[in-house]
């Protein structure tokens, strides 16, 4: 017969789920609305997709790093909330979405103690990038990117002879005025080129340090890669005509950049992985048979 503590041992679990998916349940749903409709957070609706794969494929070592409960979950549990109730008293999404992956992480150290949570730490980790960019960082980067595109692109256009003027983020050429808008700096790219890598990193390098290079390199490469596009349109307009500002060759041009772009990340990743020596062991978050490279599909 199950006694009174018995069954509270096993329904507390059910319960404090319960209880957590109701707290959270508006804040996933105010997240999804802001992946919807905010194209600076259009990649975070991915990032819980990528960490259930990850999950899936590292099932047996989770598994077999199954153990007792710890108390010490309930701690990180209560931190967590105490982060949910900032959140909301400043109205910040960002708190809150750091404060879910903090809850979920006490519950997975509550419920299945320490080896799990280190099983899970990238899985977990990756989930903070589903927490769309603040606005401030967006409003302090955007300007230097659309000047850093206007100038690579104003480089280019000088090395070819090409007649233009150049003011700021305003390129003017004899048959049509560009401005590098906004729209063209390049940071929906680059956060979502950062998942993508870190995604593709993790399933085919072999260390934590290959891993952390490769996805340090996607911020550069797409900073780069953005002005390359813009420097492609430009000399587009010049030689085309005005048609190639926008439309099918305005689309051509980006698209095929960004193409280039995932390719040579690619080829990054796959010089890194062969250039690692095979005995190396790697660490306990990465400790697991590593699959044939996989290239993410765009």
């Amino acid at each position: 017969m199950s006694t009174p503590r018995s069954l509270l041992s096993r329904l507390g679990p059910a319960l404090v789920g319960m209880g957590l998916a109701a707290l959270y349940a508006p804040v996933m749903l105010r997240m999804a609305s802001v992946w919807w409709h905010d194209s600076y957070a259009g990649h975070g609706m991915f990032v819980p997709l990528f960490s259930a794969h990850f999950v899936w494929i590292d099932r047996a070592r989770i598994r077999a790093a199954l153990g007792a409960r710890e108390p010490r979950g309930l701690l990180v549990i209560v931190a967590g909330l105490l982060l949910l109730a900032l959140g909301r008293w400043e109205a910040s999404l960002l708190v809150q979405g750091v404060s879910f992956v903090v809850t979920l992480g006490g519950v997975v150290l509550w419920l299945g103690g320490a080896r799990t949570l280190r099983a899970l730490a990238f899985p977990l980790s990756f989930m903070f990038l589903m927490v769309p960019l603040p606005r401030g960082i967006v409003a302090v980067t955007t300007l230097h990117l659309q000047l850093f595109a206007a100038r690579f692109a104003g480089q280019v256009l000088s090395l070819l002879d090409v007649p233009f003027m150049q003011r700021g983020v305003v390129i003017e050429l004899p048959s049509l005025t560009l401005e590098v808008a906004e729209v063209c700096n390049g940071l929906r790219f680059l956060s979502a080129l950062v998942v993508l890598t870190l995604a593709f990193a993790y399933v085919t390098q072999r260390t934590v340090a290959r891993t952390a290079i490769l996805t340090l390199m996607a911020v550069p490469v797409a900073i780069v890669a953005n002005a390359v596009r813009v420097t492609g349109i430009t000399l587009g307009v010049h030689y085309i005509g005005p048609e190639a500002a926008s439309g099918f060759i305005h689309n051509y041009i980006g698209k095929g950049v960004w193409a280039l772009t995932i390719l040579v990340l690619v080829g990054i990743g796959v010089v890194l992985r062969r250039t690692t020596p095979e005995t190396v062991v790697p660490p306990a978050v990465l400790a697991r048979p590593v699959p044939n490279p996989v290239i993410p599909a765009q």
